[in-house]
């Protein structure tokens, strides 16, 4: 594809990583994804009590991530012991995602995580329309234009932007989800950010820039 399409950034490799390179980046300085540089404080289970993993629950085994981006979402799912669905449709945010999972199986510290997140390429409406039901469907859809413009996002939400577009379909993938997720369906959403698809939740957790909207899956009681 013509670079142009994409905002001027393009997919490109250096040292044998794949890289995501902004206008005027220089080689091994684009943007990649890389789960070996998480910090994990308290280990593991510790981030059951950090937001997402409260809005995930604890009663949550499995879990498809819908909009997997560069992972990092399922991978803090895969390491509260989930087993994770990571879809991921955008054929360059892929590579990366595919390199950053692969970087973690090749550490000892984390493949055990990593072994518990199988990833897909594909479109995720057509995905959930196929799939059996799982405890939890976590949506990251791209984020509505901020309130203050000239405030600069951070690269990664720059690079995604651009590469990605916005998700049009995204109140088709809610509806698809609520009819997949047997516990929860947990949005993530900039604070001042209405509800996706207008869809009031059953409640919300918030951060001082992200908040997570958690609406019940299928009606089903909810535990944790």
């Amino acid at each position: 594809m013509d670079p142009d399409a994409r905002n001027g950034w393009t997919l490109a490799t250096h040292d044998g990583a794949v890289e995501l390179r902004g206008p005027g980046d220089a080689p091994g300085r684009g943007l990649r994804a890389d789960w070996r540089e998480l910090r994990l404080p308290g280990g593991p289970s510790a981030l059951r009590g950090q937001p997402l993993g409260r809005a995930v629950g604890s009663a949550a085994r499995t879990a498809i991530d819908a909009t997997a981006g560069l992972g990092f979402d399922a991978f803090a799912m895969a390491a509260m012991g989930l087993q994770v669905l990571a879809v991921e449709r955008n054929e360059w945010v892929l590579r990366l995602l595919q390199q950053a999972h692969g970087w973690a199986m090749g550490d000892p510290r984390l493949g055990q995580i990593a072994a518990r997140i199988t990833m897909k390429a594909a479109e995720a409406t057509a995905v959930l329309a196929a799939t059996e039901p799982v405890d939890v469907v976590l949506l990251d859809p791209m984020f509505p234009a901020r309130r203050k413009p000239d405030a600069k996002p951070p690269k990664a939400m720059q690079a995604l932007a651009a590469v990605v577009g916005a998700d049009e379909d995204a109140g088709a993938l809610l509806a698809a989800a609520l009819r997949v997720a047997r516990q929860r369906v947990v949005v993530k959403r900039p604070v001042h950010a209405e509800p996706l698809g207008g869809l009031k939740p059953d409640w919300s957790i918030h951060g001082k820039v992200l908040r997570l909207d958690v609406l019940r899956g299928r009606g089903q009681d909810i535990d944790g």
